[in-house]
């Protein structure tokens, strides 16, 4: 018994004793040392771009500040509406903006430059192809889907548009409408030459037609008729890509719109740099709205600033003042080559 007892307290006598040899043993080793100075990692810069600035309004109520008035140098007449800029200025032009007038005395024969240059708009892209839903109501049920296609070759455009019945709905009610819009085309501006629509439902297919005479400013319908042709016109089409000139100051624009029926003057309330959500995310828009009277149809053209004053949504407003549908984007393709 008691040499079954000494077996585990040998054991543990030399566990203590290795122990301390141990300990013992790492007191006698050299001291190592770690290096004194850490790895430098590059620095992690988090940078946000701002999105493209088109136009100077952010609302029909807010104003801009003002930059300090120079000391006149001499009369100079009123000078004309500023069209709104297209991009924002660079760091230059407001330095140049802010700088302090010049106090030499012009030449008294001198002319005075009263206008200031106009900048230039988004350039229209080469091929473009814009895909939406299209809804009954406000965004509420889908019915369809639209799409888009803008091609621009040698001073020449042709946009076709096309839009039908989807799902179920195609089964209860086919519908299906095509528009083309065609003419000459600089690097911003349209101007039509032939608009056509066709039509195809349970009904049967019907098509219209209208010629853009420029040279006699007349517009001819298909179906018989005619109308004056003022400068600058646009077809139903053409206006979705043809963002027309505004000034700075002005809340409206008149644009004269022709289809393959009929020719009316448009008049658009304007407002700026309203936020959009979409199925691309928010977008900041241009958002023209129709004024209409009682009984009378109403339109809608949101445009995005982040693609070109694209048009990104659509809204179309019955007799009776409700929203009837809306075509809202949900992809943009693009390219200049």
């Amino acid at each position: 018994m008691i040499k079954s007892l000494a077996a585990p307290t040998l054991r543990i006598a030399l566990a203590i004793v290795l122990s301390i040899l141990l300990h013992g043993l790492v007191l006698w080793l050299p001291e190592v040392k770690l290096p004194e100075h850490e790895i430098s990692l590059p620095p992690l810069i988090a940078k946000l771009e701002p999105l493209p600035k088109l136009s100077v309004k952010v609302g029909a109520h807010k104003t801009k500040k003002p930059h300090p008035k120079p000391k006149p140098v001499a009369p100079v007449p009123a000078a004309e509406n500023i069209p709104v800029p297209v991009s924002a200025p660079s760091a230059a032009e407001e330095v140049a903006a802010s700088a302090p007038a010049v106090t030499e005395e012009p030449a008294a024969s001198a002319p005075v430059a009263t206008e200031a240059a106009e900048p230039p708009r988004p350039p229209l892209p080469k091929h473009a192809r814009l895909h939406f839903n299209v809804y009954q109501g406000q965004g509420n049920f889908k019915i369809g889907e639209s799409q888009h296609e803008l091609e621009v070759v040698d001073g020449h455009y042709t946009i076709k548009a096309s839009v039908h019945t989807t799902g179920l709905v195609s089964v209860l009610k086919s519908y299906r409408m095509v528009q083309t819009s065609s003419g000459t085309a600089t690097a911003q501006t349209l101007k039509p030459e032939t608009f056509t629509e066709e039509i195809t439902d349970s009904s049967g297919t019907q098509s219209s037609r209208a010629e853009f005479d420029w040279a006699n400013a007349t517009l001819h319908f298909s179906q018989g008729g005619e109308a004056k042709l003022p400068a600058h016109s646009q077809d139903i089409l053409s206006i979705l890509y043809q963002f027309p000139p505004m000034r700075e100051q002005e809340d409206s624009v008149v644009i004269h719109i022709g289809t393959g029926k009929k020719f009316e003057e448009y008049t658009f309330e304007i407002l700026f740099e309203e936020a959009l959500e979409t199925p691309m995310g928010t977008l900041q828009t241009v958002h023209f709205s129709k004024r209409h009277a009682a009984n009378e149809e109403g339109l809608e053209i949101w445009f995005a600033q982040e693609y070109r004053l694209l048009p990104v949504k659509m809204r179309h407003i019955d007799r009776s003042g409700k929203i009837a549908g809306e075509a809202i984007i949900t992809d943009i393709r693009v390219s200049d080559e």
